[in-house]
């Protein structure tokens, strides 16, 4: 009766979230300086001129500045500055907000990183957006 119970609920779980088939790559250190932008995280970045990642989609933009900091804009909720940093491979990205904290993670779409993807979960569930180079 046990294995029967377990069954659904296997089932449930592995159902739940947009599961993601992209294969992602990690980020070598002499990659970022394509996407970072060389100066400090400035009081009022504009996107129109930084280097920025972008997903029009879902909409999402993200600028990383060489001080370790980034700048985000969603515009269905705001924007904000968080802290980044490389962690094996993988840019993480942290920013506190009012209504929650924020935590995602940047790989490479391809070996060179020359696109990137970014993990995130939100209210909805788990997801993997490939974004557009801008100024890059």
């Amino acid at each position: 009766m046990k294995y029967l119970m377990l069954i659904p609920l296997t089932l449930l779980i592995t159902s739940c979230g947009k599961q993601s088939k992209t294969k992602l790559y990690k980020v070598e250190e002499s990659a970022l300086t394509k996407s970072v932008n060389q100066k400090s995280l400035p009081q009022d970045p504009n996107l129109t001129l930084d280097k920025s990642i972008v997903n029009n989609s879902y909409p999402i933009e993200i600028a990383l500045y060489e001080d370790n900091r980034f700048y985000y804009n969603l515009p269905n909720l705001g924007d904000g500055k968080g802290t980044w940093k490389l962690n094996n491979g993988v840019i993480e990205l942290k920013a506190k907000r009012t209504l929650f904290d924020m935590y995602i993670e940047v790989q490479g779409s391809d070996e060179a990183s020359q696109n990137l993807t970014i993990q995130f979960i939100d209210r909805f569930g788990p997801n993997t957006l490939k974004m557009m180079n801008v100024n890059i």
